[in-house]
């Protein structure tokens, strides 16, 4: 009969004793902890959920009298005194070196061999500090096997299911070189971008590591934060996949991949950057092919919105423009046209720069102004080509401008993009280049000024009252509305929020608004001349998306609020000059009313959500008291997991976060929040009783301030009002 061989002893057998000794181990547990064969004393504890790794280092240092360590600020020169041998066989990570002394974290300070083994090796004294043994194994990981580091990332993500587009069109086998871990984090960290709806990923080197970051609905979030020299290796993949050239790190670069990600073909846009001192930032574009299917039904505009775009669209000759900043859609909104336009009867060609789609059917120039095409000289190549629909990409000067309404004038019909704050403001941008009012008035069809709103989840968002809305942005009286809110679910990553819509500004040109365009007429006698063909305000138009239930009125202000008082003076002072003018009218409204925007903040800070996650109930009810008192709405957790249960379910403005608790302490939650994407904004507060390092260890994490126990009721209240009045600011 074969015996069960004996397991040798755990090496920290000590530390039971030792936590014994502090109160923190019962005997039965002590003794149930010898019996156990699964890993260390120290990860049976925290397994078992006896004590926390903050609990365990609280008694370590007050035994031994020895320091906790502070693993993130490690001088990186102290690394090179320890071999990486000597540091995983005695788990032990270098801090700091001088001539004399090199200062170690252990998670041993029981080991009185351990100093004579390491002062031997590096030639110096040695003075240790303690940390727990995963945190050590997790910081030799990153500094001398930062693939490990890697490693662990990916088995969080999602297999990646993703082929280059080399891969698809030679047939090959995979090269084993592209499962090597960073070559597997950048395909892993593509996929998941793809499959989040984000627009673009930000890898950017910072001081103590490199940070990505997706934009999704045109907000960006932290998802990732890698060890510093794995940021190298990041952009270095990453220029291999566009074939840019990776031996030059000190210049930017441009390039484009293509990839296809569960079964839907990707283009990739790829701009690298070098950064002062930090290395490289890369900025991947994500440009979606199924975007190209787009037409102008997929827009989802209004009816009468849709109708007055189509109307000037119909035009084989002129010039349309589409107005807005970057990132407004406008590009999406052009291409919708093309494909309306693109019968197979018509020869279409555009001039881009870049070139972000590839269009079957039409014929597209890219721009390249270190080789001298440029817009200009592009546009009077493709006239040459019998062209019927132009598209070009911006008109930026003075040179295409003349070209592109000579184009219009001659029997081509031109769609093109500026940058302008709204549609009648085109026409004084026009003015600017130096284009006669004739001209302008002759060859413009109509103008379409736009931004992109967040749409309301379906999953959480709930219907509220037109009374619930300001009343300056409440319907007409028998106009039917079914307005919605906000609220936040695991779908839409706590935001409320799912992909954008549109909101346009289309301002149609009749022969009356020619003439006054000729005429040189203001902005607000353009509006005025063209609301009799239909023409709504870009606000206007945001509230009847919220009437619609598509996106909320906080939304829409956030959005078009934000030159709002700029607007507003431009408003008046475009007024006072047409006071004296024959044909004025009343000076256009501001993007959005000041008694909305001051409803809706009163609203916004009316009742913030802050989520208490305490251990001590008495404690949970001391701050819960002292913040209702002040009028917000608090949400209490009874440790870590439960927090984090909390805010994966609903939104809050603020968290208050206690760092000795069971099962999950706040150090993990913190880093667990600042690791999700949903959650990588929401601020925190941290309390706690002790008086060594935590603070800069918490704030290193990303907390916003910190409270030491017991809490004093002024000082909650003032560090709560001054974190939340931070995190609104833009």
């Amino acid at each position: 009969m074969n015996q069960r061989p004996i397991a040798s002893p755990p090496p920290d057998q000590w530390l039971a004793p030792v936590l014994q000794e502090a109160g923190v181990l019962l005997g039965v547990q002590v003794e149930e902890l010898r019996r156990g064969d699964d890993g260390t004393i120290w990860e049976r504890i925290v397994a078992r959920g006896y004590a926390t790794e903050e609990k365990i280092l609280d008694v370590l240092v007050s035994h031994f009298k020895v320091q906790r360590a502070d693993l993130g600020a490690a001088d990186p020169r102290a690394v090179t005194l320890l071999p990486e041998s000597v540091a995983r066989k005695h788990q032990v990570f270098p801090l700091a070196a001088d001539d004399r002394t090199i200062t170690l974290a252990t998670a041993n300070p029981h080991d009185l061999e351990l100093e004579e083994t390491l002062r031997f090796v590096t030639g110096r004294r040695v003075t240790l500090k303690v940390a727990s043994p995963r945190a050590i194994a997790e910081r030799i990981d990153e500094t001398y096997q930062p693939e490990r580091a890697i490693n662990r990332l990916l088995d969080g993500l999602n297999e990646p299911n993703i082929e280059t587009m080399d891969e698809l069109e030679l047939g090959s086998p995979r090269d084993p070189a592209l499962d090597a871990p960073m070559a597997r984090l950048v395909d892993a960290m593509i996929a998941d971008g793809v499959r989040e709806g984000a627009s673009d990923i930000h890898a950017e080197p910072l001081v103590d590591g490199t940070s990505v970051r997706y934009r999704i609905d045109g907000v960006l979030k932290e998802v990732m934060r890698l060890p510093g020299s794995a940021g190298p290796s990041l952009v270095r993949r990453v220029k291999i996949l566009a074939k840019m050239d990776v031996t030059d790190p000190l210049h930017p670069h441009d390039g484009r991949a293509g990839v296809r990600v569960d079964g839907k073909v990707i283009d990739l846009r790829i701009a690298t950057v070098p950064v002062a001192r930090r290395g490289e930032k890369v900025v991947i574009r994500i440009l979606d092919q199924t975007n190209l299917r787009a037409n102008i039904p997929d827009l989802s505009l209004p009816v009468q919105e849709e109708g007055i775009f189509r109307t000037f669209l119909g035009s084989r000759e002129g010039m349309v423009l589409v107005t807005g900043p970057t990132g407004s859609g406008k590009t999406t909104t052009l291409y919708a046209v093309v494909n309306e336009l693109r019968t197979g009867k018509v020869n279409i060609i555009t001039v881009e720069d870049p070139v972000e789609y590839d269009i079957p059917g039409i014929s597209q120039l890219q721009v390249s102004e270190a080789q001298g095409f440029t817009f200009a000289t592009a546009l009077r190549s493709v006239l040459r080509q019998d062209p019927d629909i132009l598209l070009v990409g911006e008109i930026r000067d003075a040179e295409t401008a003349a070209i592109a309404i000579q184009a219009g004038l001659s029997g081509h019909l031109v769609l093109s993009t500026l940058h302008t704050n709204d549609a009648p403001s085109a026409v004084v941008r026009l003015r600017d280049l130096g284009l006669d009012g004739f001209k302008i008035a002759s060859v413009l069809k109509g103008v379409v000024a736009q931004r992109l709103v967040r749409k309301l989840c379906l999953a959480c968002s709930v219907p509220i009252t037109i009374e619930d809305l300001p009343a300056e942005a409440r319907p007409p009286k028998g106009t039917t509305a079914s307005p919605r809110k906000a609220v936040g679910c695991k779908a839409c990553g706590g935001t409320g929020f799912r992909g954008r819509a549109a909101v346009m500004e289309i301002m149609p040109v009749d022969t009356n608004v020619a003439h006054l365009i000729e005429a040189g007429a203001l902005p607000d006698q353009l509006v005025a001349a063209s609301r009799p063909l239909g023409m709504r305000t870009l606000w206007e138009s945001g509230l009847d998306r919220v009437w619609q239930g598509m996106t909320s009125l906080d939304e829409v202000v956030r959005v078009l609020g934000e030159r709002s008082q700029e607007d507003e003076e431009e408003s008046l002072a475009a007024a006072a000059a047409a006071v004296t003018a024959a044909t004025a009218s009343a000076p256009a409204a501001p993007a959005v009313p000041a008694a909305v925007r001051a409803a809706v903040a009163a609203e916004n800070s009316g009742k913030p959500r802050i989520l208490i996650a305490d251990d001590d109930p008495q404690m949970r009810r001391l701050v819960r008291s002292i913040l209702e008192r002040d009028g917000y709405e608090v949400t209490e957790a009874a440790d870590g997991l439960d927090a984090l249960d909390q805010v994966e379910g609903k939104s809050f403005d603020l968290m208050v976060l206690d760092v000795d608790m069971p099962r999950l302490d706040g150090l993990g939650v913190l880093e667990e929040l600042r690791a999700r994407v949903a959650t990588s904004g929401v601020p925190v507060i941290v309390l706690t009783a002790r008086t060594d390092d935590t603070e800069a260890r918490v704030l290193d994490l990303g907390a916003q301030d910190f409270l030491t126990k017991p809490v004093q009721a002024q000082s909650l209240q003032a560090r709560v009002k001054a974190v939340l009045r931070r995190a609104k600011m833009p």
